[in-house]
């Protein structure tokens, strides 16, 4: 014998499917997002180990060339100057120090509740002169 449905179970059971959706729908859209934009970070691995003088040859790009104006770059969390170098862009007057640092390129979403494109690097300054 099945016993009614509750009124109160029903309000639970759709209000989660409307839950379920909305998340669903911002999943999707920010991974369609992520995809679009295309943010990569050339000429740093991340967990690379480097002179300072090898950050000139870092270049970020993007899927859309319209996109590189929308482009953040931060060292340790501190936004960093770039200038545009055709369809990239190169680091600004930038010498880190000796030491662990991590460089993040970051395009903020235009539409609210979906995630921004981030890429992470975390790489090593080493200035010493190898031994011989």
């Amino acid at each position: 014998m099945c016993a009614p449905v509750r009124r109160s179970e029903l309000l639970l059971l759709v209000f989660l499917g409307v839950v379920f959706a909305v998340s669903s729908t911002v999943v999707v859209a920010s991974v369609t997002h992520i995809e679009k934009i295309g943010l990569t970070i050339d000429g740093l691995e991340d967990g690379a180990v480097l002179r300072a003088v090898a950050l000139h040859d870092v270049r970020i790009s993007t899927g859309h060339p319209d996109t590189l104006e929308r482009v953040e770059v931060l060292v340790d969390d501190t936004m960093i100057a770039t200038r545009r170098d055709g369809d990239r862009l190169t680091l600004e007057g930038f010498t880190p120090t000796e030491g662990n640092h991590a460089l993040t390129a970051r395009v903020r979403s235009t539409t609210p509740l979906i995630m921004d494109a981030v890429v992470d690097h975390e790489f090593t300054v080493d200035n010493t002169a190898p031994s011989r």
